[in-house]
């Protein structure tokens, strides 16, 4: 009898995946891009189409720039190369702008925020996410002085190791996130604030996970992995006291909010709540609050302080090349101030540097899941509503059709034969089109001014042997477990 149940329940679950592939690959005369064969239920995950961002060589060259590969019971279509993306991310914008579900993401948010909504919602916290951040000054010196503040922070710190061996993490993962505490919350916290370093923890702790293994199975597989133990029962727990921190935050907000001048984002949201007090339908409260407060420190955070830590790991590793940047800062800057934004074009080869290093590091080498929003014709394929779409950022940075050494960090890149800073839109490091970054203003200013106050005042030098680090290897880390070094920073004789 059990062994009829099994049978049954096998043909069943086979029946609904072959229903599901029909569904999702053949519609009229539309049809998905090529790929190779799923299996039942599991599509190609037994076939070594995991991680993408390594096997999409081998996969363009059979099946070209786009194809479908099955993860899990579901159909994924991967965009490849630069002419590719930017066709679908910017030419049909709004056909690629939706969301796919995470349902790690989901069960968290539940469809708050900006990161995993759609529609109407997405549109308007993506309105006022962009707006607000402009008007606290995303592009303007206030914002400036307040990352140049935290810049200071951090070479005081640094300067404090005196020349001992130290891990330049933790240092740059506080600067980055009170860079974020005083957008949102309006102010900046010691280093040995409880609350601060709690905070950090647990977006630290969420980051880690997400992109475990068992976070892949979670969002491959949710219907059975959530309800089974695993680490995800301790991200929820965290969520839960991430969400009282900000909670709490958003209380005293309220109660000192003065309306003519409001200090950060939470107040401008509850100003904007306030305008829409008395609507049916309002997008204005306060599950999406706390969501977009969430999303800003997970998706900046790590983010952003992980890129300064590869380039400090970079300039320790090529002494030319951080010698070249000295001189260039020496020149331009000098000592007697701290380095600004404008400094950028007096700074070529230093702006180089910095851009060659987010294309090499390659930090997200596949932006988050898209959704078609329609019914989508696109290079001869027809794909249905809602498909998922991953836009492969590594595709992009490593094409040797783009550059001239793609597997090399190669500062040339982003200079012409004058020597002149040349930018380059086949760097897309925060992605493009409507799901692009909305921080990315403030991740460049942050990277910047942090590595040119660092070697304003410091040389960077590793411990190990410079011919011994591997940049390739070390680059891949951060995709796992990410990446631990020590170094000693020496001052600069004045």
């Amino acid at each position: 009898m059990e062994a009829s149940a099994v049978l049954i329940t096998g043909c069943l679950l086979l029946l609904l995946f072959l229903l599901l592939f029909r569904a999702s690959s053949g519609q009229g005369r539309g049809r998905l891009p090529p790929g190779p064969t799923p299996l039942p239920l599991l599509g190609n995950l037994t076939q070594n189409v995991l991680p993408l961002y390594r096997s999409y060589r081998r996969l363009c060259q059979e099946y070209g720039p786009i194809f479908t590969v099955w993860l899990g019971p579901r159909p994924t279509v991967v965009l490849c190369g630069y002419e590719v993306l930017h066709e679908a991310l910017v030419g049909h914008s709004e056909e690629f702008s939706g969301r796919a579900p995470i349902p790690l993401q989901k069960q968290l948010n539940h469809g708050y925020g900006l990161i995993d909504s759609n529609g109407e919602r997405w549109r308007q916290m993506r309105r006022f996410t962009l707006t607000t951040l402009r008007n606290l000054g995303m592009g303007k010196r206030s914002l400036e002085l307040r990352v140049q503040e935290e810049a200071r922070h951090l070479a005081q710190a640094v300067a404090d190791k005196q020349g001992r061996a130290f891990d330049p993490l933790p240092d740059l993962t506080r600067a980055v996130a009170n860079v974020i505490c005083s957008v949102v919350f309006g102010i900046r916290f010691s280093s040995d604030n409880e609350e601060f370093q709690e905070l950090q923890r647990l977006i630290l702790s969420y980051m880690c996970y997400f992109r475990s293994l068992p976070a892949q199975l979670y969002n491959t597989f949710p219907g059975i992995m959530h309800f089974l133990p695993g680490q995800h029962r301790r991200v929820f727990r965290e969520h839960e006291r991430l969400k009282e921190f900000i909670r709490a935050r958003v209380a005293s907000h309220r109660r000192s909010l003065d309306p003519s001048a409001p200090r950060d984002l939470i107040d401008c949201f509850l100003l904007e709540q306030a305008k829409e007090r008395g609507k049916e339908q309002t997008e204005f409260g306060d599950e999406n609050l706390m969501a977009l407060a969430k999303s800003l420190f997970i998706a900046g955070m790590e983010t952003t302080s992980n890129t300064v830590q590869f380039a400090l790991l970079t300039l320790s590793k090529f002494p030319d090349v951080q010698a070249r940047v000295h001189g260039e800062l020496d020149r331009e800057v000098g000592r007697a101030r701290a380095p600004a934004l404008e400094d950028r074009l007096r700074l070529p080869y230093t702006n180089a540097v910095l851009h060659e290093l987010q294309r090499y590091l390659d930090l997200v080498p596949m932006s988050l899941p898209h959704a078609t929003t329609r019914p989508t014709p696109f290079r001869g394929y027809l794909i249905p509503q809602g498909t998922t779409i991953i836009p492969l950022l590594a595709s992009v940075h490593f094409d040797p059709a783009s550059w001239e050494t793609p597997e090399d960090f190669n500062p040339g890149h982003f200079l012409d034969g004058n020597g002149a800073f040349r930018k380059r839109d086949l760097a897309m490091p925060f992605s493009a089109g409507k799901r692009m970054c909305p921080g990315e203003g403030l991740a460049k200013a942050e990277i910047f001014l942090f590595v040119t106050t660092l070697l304003q005042n410091f040389t960077l030098e590793l411990l190990a042997e410079p011919g011994a680090i591997d940049l390739a290897s070390l680059r891949r880390a951060f995709r796992g477990q990410g990446l631990a070094y020590t170094l000693r920073a020496i001052p600069r004789p004045a």
